[in-house]
């Protein structure tokens, strides 16, 4: 009896620490730098809270060309509205007014969504964010697990010299009966502020054509043709008859080649830039932020995820001085070089 108890005993404490093994061994992993959606295992790591810093309602920065003031999804000044988060005002050394509509915001989390229709459309917008400074050129943005998708995030903005925003984008999934067919859906939306030009710019090709070249796309009304699909995008993922973020499950009859688009305000070019291309969809609205205010948008798509796994995309926003379509592909092929990106 008494060597049987030894037994027990003995065993339980290999199996602890073995447990305690594990979790160390798991604790240490770091994020993919390479934008990886393949996601990675956080059920024995922390969340994604930042930690040693004090929340504020907005930050200013400022870094070579470009002053941006970041906000919660709290009010503020006179014009920013309570709910829209991430980039209040972007201006430029050339171009001083702000490409964003003051009321609303860009790179605004609008969206959480797994095909059936939202009881809540805006959920980002209706629980409350967290904003940090981590340093003079950087921020981030913190939303805890939402009530209903159960959906963590955090997105890094940091100022790069002289005219560039780099993003990260994490996100974990703790419950998945939100899901229900087995994807999560994320939109961003910008307002840009009454530009003389309400189309967006990529490189791809049309249903009737092979053959790739520069598109100039545009949606006449809100939902009619509103998302561009990447050309390798096969993933046909669900969207219920009544789903009401019709942005988002409306396709246009172009795919994008390559992951970046650009559109025009005053003399500049607003260029958004995406790794990996897998999951990015471009979307658009011509009267998102108002009759004269265009929405230029776009969607995250993460097919298969597991609970508990982080998944990512990087993503750069470039606003300088417009001096053709060539030159926003060459900045657009420096950002993957810098990166060793293929």
């Amino acid at each position: 009896m008494k060597s049987n108890l030894i037994l027990i005993l003995t065993s339980g404490f290999l199996c602890f620490g073995m447990l305690l093994f594990s979790s160390c061994e798991n604790s240490g992993k770091h994020e993919n730098n390479n934008g990886d959606f393949s996601g990675q295992n956080t059920l024995n790591q922390p969340g994604l809270k930042p930690v040693n810093l004090q929340a504020q309602k907005f930050i200013r920065l400022k870094n070579g060309d470009l002053k941006a003031v970041f906000v919660d999804n709290t009010s503020f000044g006179e014009n920013h509205r309570a709910g829209y988060n991430g980039i209040a005002e972007l201006s430029h050394s050339s171009q001083d007014s702000s490409v964003f509509v003051p009321n609303y915001a860009g790179f605004n989390l609008e969206h959480i969504f797994g095909g059936d229709s939202l009881p809540v459309l805006f959920e980002p917008r209706k629980n409350p964010m967290e904003l940090y400074k981590k340093s003079d050129t950087e921020v981030i943005l913190y939303q805890a697990s939402t009530p209903l998708s159960s959906l963590e995030s955090q997105t890094t903005f940091k100022l790069t010299g002289p005219h560039y925003i780099d993003i990260t984008f994490r996100f974990i999934v703790h419950d998945k009966k939100f899901f229900r067919h087995g994807y999560v859906g994320l939109f961003w939306a910008s307002y840009i502020h009454t530009p003389s030009n309400k189309k967006i710019n990529f490189l791809g090709s049309s249903s009737s054509s092979d053959s790739v070249g520069w598109i100039s796309a545009y949606s006449t009304e809100h939902g009619l043709k509103s998302t561009h699909l990447w050309k390798d995008d096969k993933d046909p993922v669900y969207f219920a008859p009544n789903f009401n973020a019709s942005l988002a499950s409306h396709f246009s009859d172009y795919r994008y080649d390559q992951p970046f688009y650009y559109g025009l305000f005053h003399n500049m070019a607003l260029s958004y830039m995406f790794h990996p291309a897998e999951g990015i969809r471009f979307s658009q609205s011509p009267t998102g932020g108002g009759e004269l205010n265009p929405a230029w948008d776009f969607q995250f798509i993460v097919p298969d995820f597991e609970v508990g796994k982080e998944y990512s995309f990087q993503a750069r926003m470039m606003y300088k001085e417009f001096v053709g379509a060539k030159d926003v592909l060459k900045e657009f092929e420096a950002w993957k070089k810098i990166n060793n990106w293929q």
